[in-house]
């Protein structure tokens, strides 16, 4: 048991607050769900209050509008030249996971409802926003491979905490990089040396198959095993029930992108009451949308004491079809999920007075 304090004692330290920002990385699907709109909405606000500093935004999904609807909510917080990127020639592409067809960027928006796999939601950021992105096609932007390997070269040693809300694409890719001009250190080398931490919203808690770590689970098994630096898991279970976002929805403001999502795609009070038990499978409730991502920029950011308790143990991908399961290992686990210690609408209310600050330097 001894082990297993010193390891979470040794994140927590990683991740106290102190004089100096945590700097981050964001890695993000940005794909069907919204909660990666609030995780970064909950990151701008937090670099805003000089907790931290957004090193990047990098989408872990080509064939789309992620990288441009990244860029929307970095401009509307006041940091419109964050470097993105994505990755290229694998990985989820298109409107959805498992789509096959890449997303065409000048196809007119069409219906809310119509066959985008729920993609629509940022397809019609980019068309409300003109001006406010460079890259309309994911396909445009840098390598995310060039892009974090350009950013962790730069920084101080063990010094940048990656906080991953999507596929772990880009974890796995960045682990393969060879020595280049920006670096002459491989890119497992380049990881150990200059991250502290890797910070996932992946997997099922205890087994099962997980969105994000299974649609693209050959990465998952390549990454979770061979990552050189502690991992802490926010999974499934932990946001499931924590519901944050009707408060960004019911903002009484305008010309605002994170608004706009929450409150183009959550659910009424009246629709939920009508039959609470099916929207709560679908992760909803009174208070919003499950909070998966944004629990993990609490995580990278503010760290796991003051929210979470700590369990000791792998995350391990198993099978061929994009299972998980989670082996307890008080002793020699090498990652650490989140469990609850304060409880999830405490939780949901801290995200909720983040994402419904108004920007320091916007962008508007």
């Amino acid at each position: 048991m001894k082990k297993a304090k010193v390891l979470v004692s040794c994140v927590a330290v990683a991740l106290a607050a102190t004089a100096a920002p945590v700097k981050v990385i964001f890695d993000t699907d940005m794909i069907t769900d919204f909660d990666d709109v609030g995780a970064l909405a909950c990151l701008h606000a937090l670099a805003d209050a000089g907790e931290c500093e957004i090193l990047a935004t990098i989408s872990s999904t080509r064939g789309n509008a992620s990288v441009g609807a990244i860029e929307v909510i970095n401009h509307y917080y006041g940091r419109p030249d964050l470097p993105v990127g994505s990755p290229k020639g694998m990985g989820v592409m298109g409107d959805r996971a498992g789509a096959k067809e890449k997303v065409n960027p000048s196809a007119p928006l069409g219906e809310k409802r119509g066959n985008d796999g729920g993609h629509y939601k940022y397809r019609k950021l980019l068309a409300d926003y003109p001006g406010w992105y460079r890259h309309a096609d994911a396909d445009d932007a840098p390598d995310a491979n060039e892009t974090y390997r350009r950013v962790l070269a730069a920084q101080p040693d063990k010094s940048v905490v990656i906080c991953s809300v999507g596929f772990t694409t880009n974890m796995r890719r960045l682990l393969e990089t060879k020595p280049d001009a920006i670096s002459p250190l491989d890119g497992k080398t380049l990881v150990a040396k200059k991250v502290k931490l890797w910070v996932a919203m992946a997997c099922q808690y205890p087994f099962g198959q997980e969105y994000n770590s299974r649609w693209d689970h050959e990465s998952s098994r390549i990454a979770f095993a061979n990552w050189p630096t502690p991992i802490v898991f926010s999974d499934a279970k932990y946001g499931k029930d924590c519901f944050a976002g009707r408060a960004v929805a019911e903002m009484k403001v305008e010309r605002c992108p994170v608004k706009d999502v929450f409150s183009g795609n959550i659910p009424s009070r009246e629709e939920i009451r009508k039959d609470s038990a099916k929207w709560l499978r679908r992760g909803y409730g009174m208070g919003g949308r499950s909070a998966w991502d944004e629990t993990a920029v609490l995580v990278a950011v503010r760290g796991i004491e003051p929210y979470f308790n700590a369990e000791r143990g792998t995350f391990r991908m198993v099978g061929n079809k994009g299972d998980n399961e989670w082996a307890p290992d008080a002793e020699n686990g090498p990652h650490i999920r989140i469990t609850e210690k304060v409880s999830k609408f405490e939780v949901a209310r801290v995200i909720d007075e983040l994402m419904t600050r108004p920007p320091k330097h916007s962008g508007k």
